[in-house]
């Protein structure tokens, strides 16, 4: 069992990359379309800062404080903390969903923006916003029987 293991590892390594589901990249494609590019700030190197969809302050007011690391109370900290993500395309975002899942709409969206990743047409061709009715779908007649 353990030689199984061992012959099995050197065929197939770790993963270096998180694989992307078809549900995070309509989200990220939908995030891309809809998210304010003006407000997107290049930080350092590859590290980018985002608002959030409840962004309360400006990126620029959000990094002035990251950099300042003063907050006169904890309620201002928690605004804070909601308000703007910090981004590394493909690699990390600081959003809850990203921290927990290592990849979110926010690092595959603005990997999107960059065009550091290509949307599958699969993606493309989903709809954006609509649902599917509830209920049972109607039954097929045939084409010739009215």
């Amino acid at each position: 069992m353990l030689f199984e293991w061992s012959e099995a590892s050197i065929s197939s390594p770790f993963s270096t990359i998180t694989d992307i589901s078809l549900n995070v990249e309509l989200h990220a494609y939908k995030w891309s379309l809809n998210v304010n590019r003006s407000e997107i700030l290049n930080w350092f190197n590859n590290h980018y800062i985002v608002p959030s969809s409840t962004a309360i302050m400006t990126t620029s007011a959000w990094l002035n404080i990251y950099k300042s690391n003063q907050w006169p109370s904890f309620d201002d900290y928690a605004a804070w903390k909601s308000s703007c993500w910090m981004v590394s395309p493909l690699a990390s975002c600081t959003c809850p969903i990203g921290l927990k899942e290592y990849i979110c709409k926010h690092s595959i969206g603005l990997a999107i923006i960059l065009n550091m990743h290509q949307i599958k047409d699969e993606t493309r061709c989903t709809p954006l916003g609509k649902r599917k009715t509830p209920g049972r779908p109607k039954k097929v007649r045939t084409a010739w029987l009215p």
